[in-house]
């Protein structure tokens, strides 16, 4: 079929698709509503029923005797073409409907559960989630069979694929992790050592129910799709942002943020800052001591996960990795920043107060700021020091190659962007109010008090603007920016050539594309010295244009640039 058709025929399949379920799902929830006895709460007018199955019945005999002949042309037109079962529309129009219908099943079979776990209550019974996950289960279950059946034959059938499964992952992964939490909180808010504070209604009651519904839940449809579905999967770049920027990123800012909170609370607590009595004051030690177990269980499984898999993985893949690093670093040397912008603001108020100025702070407003500034910086040295050390090695290990690359290039431009901005505005500020003060004729404590949050943030921005230079500027004289334009480079072979796919990549710093010739006859794939590799990437890097195509021929590897 051409595009156009695609296009016009899974859209229509789509689109009657929905009727027909929309049609059944009315249907099954009047059925459902009349075995439970409902219909009185129901029912609003007369003939509500009545309507409702006339709606229901014209919209399933519609839309199945639309999606019906539509689909089986489709299907027929799929039988024995590897080109129509590999297309991306297909494949689009199959995953888009199993990530609609996975999640529409979850949420339903969340809501079914928590009615069962909650004792079966007759006034609660839900019929729309059982209703939905009947409908939305069997329209998952049949396409998945369809897509499972005729598998991924090209590229983007594959790409499409991990899309969904890692969508799923995540969101099962954030399901089963946020409950955790919360069920953790939930049982210890109830313990008996809170005093007054203690909550009146049971440890069993609908939120339990729930939250232990979405762990079952969620962390099987983690489970299915992390260790089934994306099993093996390990040259895929989807599964390291995956696994970077969603497992091990995610997971160290919860645990960062639970840290924080813990530590400042800590503080708050030591410098006679109690605004509760009694152990009240604790109750944050229930959601911060779970959240950062579970973060670090997640940290930790999926650090351990990235071990295993790294000798597996190309150059291109460690691009997630980097991304992660850098985040990370700018995460540390921001929260650093500010503890220490709160501990000069510290010495200021103390400063304006013994010059005798009015302050706008309350009473106690140290114990606040001290606890805030040493919960910061305790938190962020050590994840900064960390990330940032990390980060000069690979610089140093990667060379120029390292040194050029987007993430880092990001990172530091970003870096002197934010800290050009700042210090332009905090100098505006206290020019200002320094202007302003002595033509006013009211120089003196006022003029600092009103300018203390801009030498607050004037004073660090400083040093990181310096050292952040320096770093750019030796980039730069290493020749980092003056890198030439990445080729398009395509390797012509058998599967077996996927280890020196991998080697050629490392060798040139940049992703190649590898192409599978469909010739059965066993292909020798040459053993190339280091030597001759670099001659290789040599050639590589000086042939005419942008694009390269590799091809072996006996054990030699011919270099032929072309155009489009």
């Amino acid at each position: 079929m051409s595009t156009i058709k695609r296009i016009y025929f899974y859209t229509v399949s789509l689109i009657t698709l929905s009727i027909l379920a929309v049609g059944g799902q009315m249907l099954l929830r009047l059925a459902f509503n009349l075995i439970g006895g409902q219909t009185l709460t129901e029912i609003r007018s007369p003939g509500f029923t009545t309507q409702q199955l006339s709606l229901g019945l014209a919209l399933l005999v519609i839309g199945a005797a639309l999606w019906l002949p539509f689909w089986r042309f489709v299907q027929r037109q799929v039988a024995g073409s590897p080109a129509e079962t590999g297309s991306t529309i297909r494949k689009l129009f199959l995953n888009i409907i199993l990530l609609v219908t996975a999640l529409f099943s979850l949420y339903a079979a969340v809501d079914f559960l928590t009615w069962l776990m909650s004792g079966l209550p007759q006034q609660q019974f839900p019929a729309g989630g059982l209703v939905n996950l009947i409908v939305a289960g069997a329209i998952w279950f049949y396409h998945w069979r369809v897509e499972h059946e005729e598998g991924q034959p090209s590229p983007a059938s594959r790409t499409l694929r991990r899309w969904y499964v890692y969508i799923l992952s995540a969101w099962g992964l954030v399901s089963l992790s946020l409950n955790l939490v919360r069920s953790i909180n939930f049982a210890i808010f109830r313990l008996p050592v809170w005093g007054e504070t203690i909550a009146s209604s049971g440890v069993w009651n609908t939120s339990l129910p729930e939250n232990l519904s979405w762990i079952l839940l969620g962390g099987g449809i983690w489970v299915f799709h992390w260790f089934y579905m994306a099993q093996g999967d390990f040259g895929s770049t989807l599964r390291q942002v995956y696994i970077y920027l969603v497992a091990i990123l995610g997971g160290a800012l919860a645990g960062l943020v639970a840290l924080v909170t813990s530590t400042y609370n800590i503080f708050h607590l030591v410098f006679g800052g109690l605004v509760v009595d009694g152990s009240a004051h604790f109750l944050f030690l229930g959601w911060t001591i779970p959240t950062i177990l579970v973060a670090a269980t997640v940290w930790l499984y999926h650090q351990n996960a990235v071990q295993e898999e790294v000798a597996q993985l190309h150059e291109r893949q460690l691009s997630a990795r980097r991304i992660y690093l850098y985040l990370m670093s700018f995460l540390g040397l921001v929260t650093l920043i500010t503890g220490l912008s709160v501990f000069l603001g510290i010495l200021l108020n103390v400063w304006i107060q013994a010059a005798g100025g009015v302050t706008v702070v309350a009473a106690g407003w140290w114990q606040n700021q001290l606890s805030i500034c040493l919960a910061l910086l305790i938190v962020a040295t050590p994840i900064w020091l960390y990330y940032w050390k990390t980060v000069l090695q690979m610089a140093a290990e990667g060379g120029v190659i390292e040194r050029g690359a987007r993430s880092r290039r990001v990172y530091l431009y970003v870096i002197l962007a934010i800290v050009i901005i700042l210090l332009a505005a905090d100098l505006v500020n206290i020019i200002y109010q320094l202007l302003n003060g002595l033509l006013q004729g009211t120089p003196g404590v006022n003029i600092l008090r009103d300018v203390k949050w801009s030498l607050q943030t004037l004073l660090l921005p400083v040093p990181v603007l310096l050292y952040h230079w320096r770093v750019l500027r030796q980039d730069q004289h290493l020749g980092a920016e003056k890198l030439l334009p990445a080729k398009t480079v395509t390797l012509l072979a058998s599967e077996r050539a996927s280890g020196l796919a991998s080697r050629i990549e490392q060798k040139l710093g940049s992703g190649i594309r590898l192409l599978r010739h469909l010739d059965e006859t066993p292909e020798d794939i040459p053993d190339l010295s280091d030597e001759e590799l670099d001659n290789l990437v040599t050639r590589i890097e000086t042939a005419p244009g942008n694009k390269v195509m590799l091809v072996v021929v006996g054990d030699k590897v011919m270099v032929l640039p072309y155009r489009e």
